[in-house]
C-alpha cells in the first residue's frame, strides 16, 4: 500500500469532465498521504501516514475521518456501504462502516497465516500472502479451514517488501510487485499473466479493466481480450484514479 515517497501537505484535484470542461474541486488533506482509492458509488478513500482514513464525497465534500494506531497496510473501499482494512503490526482486520463511524476488528486465525503479509476481501472470504511460506491461501471468513492454497513463485534475491498491494476483483486476485509488475491469478490461485512492469505503486480498475501510471501514460489494459489503450497522465501527479465521470489526481500543487 504504502509508496517509496509521501507527500507533504497534498492537495486532491478532482476534475470533472462535463461538456469538455474541466472544473476542478480542491481537497487539502495536511497531511501525507501513502494510498489512494475509490468505492463503487465514486467516493475517494485517503489512508494518510498519521493513521487517518478520509473519506470525501465527489464534490471534495469530507464524509467522515477515522483514526487508527497505525496507518493501515491494507484498505479496500469495497462498494461504498463498508470498506475493508488490514494492520499487520497486530495482524488484524475488519470494515468500516459507510459513516466512518463504526469499526469491527478481527485477529487472523494463526490457523490460517503463520505471518501474514498482505490479507485482503473476496466474497465473504479472506485471501492471505503468508509469509512465513510464500503461500497464497483463501479461507471463508467465518470458517477454520483454509479452503485453497497455492505456493508463490518467490526468487531467493526477492525481497518480501516487494508484495506492496493486493486486491480481489471479478473473481480474481491481484498482487502488486515492485520487481514485476501486477500479477493476476484465477480462483484457483493459478497465475494468469503479469501486467505492467517494476516500480508500479499502484493499480485500480475501471470496468473490465486494470490500468496503473507508466512515466507520463495512463495504461489501461482489457483483464479478458489483453487489448491495451492509453491516455495521458496528468503533469506532476504521483497518483491517478478514474471514475465514470471524476478523474482524481493526487499532487504537491494545486
Amino acid at each position: 500500500m504504502k509508496g517509496r515517497t509521501c507527500l507533504t501537505g497534498l492537495f486532491l484535484v478532482a476534475f470533472l469532465l462535463t461538456e469538455g470542461q474541466n472544473k476542478p474541486i480542491n481537497y487539502h488533506t495536511g497531511s501525507e498521504i501513502t494510498w489512494a482509492g475509490v468505492d463503487r458509488a465514486g467516493d475517494l478513500f485517503l489512508v494518510l501516514v498519521n493513521g487517518e482514513v478520509q473519506k470525501i464525497d465527489k464534490e471534495g465534500k469530507k464524509l467522515g475521518t477515522i483514526k487508527f494506531n497505525k496507518t493501515p497496510t491494507l484498505l479496500d473501499p469495497l462498494d461504498g456501504a463498508q470498506s475493508f482494512y488490514y494492520k499487520r503490526g497486530d495482524n488484524t482486520y475488519g470494515n468500516i462502516s459507510s459513516d466512518m463511524t463504526r469499526v469491527t476488528t478481527n485477529t487472523v486465525d494463526p490457523s490460517f497465516a503463520i505471518r501474514p503479509w498482505l490479507v485482503c476481501p473476496a466474497l465473504h472470504e479472506l485471501w492471505i500472502l503468508d509469509s512465513a511460506d510464500f503461500t497464497i491461501k483463501k479461507t471463508q471468513m467465518k470458517s477454520t479451514v483454509i479452503s485453497l492454497e497455492t505456493t508463490l513463485n518467490h526468487p531467493s534475491e526477492k525481497k518480501l517488501s516487494d508484495y506492496t498491494h493486493m486486491r480481489a476483483y471479478q473473481n480474481y486476485l491481484f498482487l502488486l510487485d515492485r520487481t514485476e509488475g501486477v500479477h493476476m491469478f484465477n480462483g484457483l490461485g493459478k497465475l494468469i499473466k503479469t501486467m505492467g512492469e517494476k516500480d508500479l505503486r499502484y493499480f485500480n480498475f475501471l470496468g473490465e479493466e486494470i490500468y496503473f501510471t507508466i512515466g507520463a501514460e495512463i495504461i489501461f489494459i482489457d483483464l479478458y481480450t489483453n487489448k491495451k489503450r492509453t491516455l495521458p497522465k496528468p503533469a506532476d501527479c504521483e497518483f491517478v484514479l478514474l471514475t465514470e465521470d471524476r478523474q482524481y489526481s493526487i499532487t504537491g500543487k494545486s
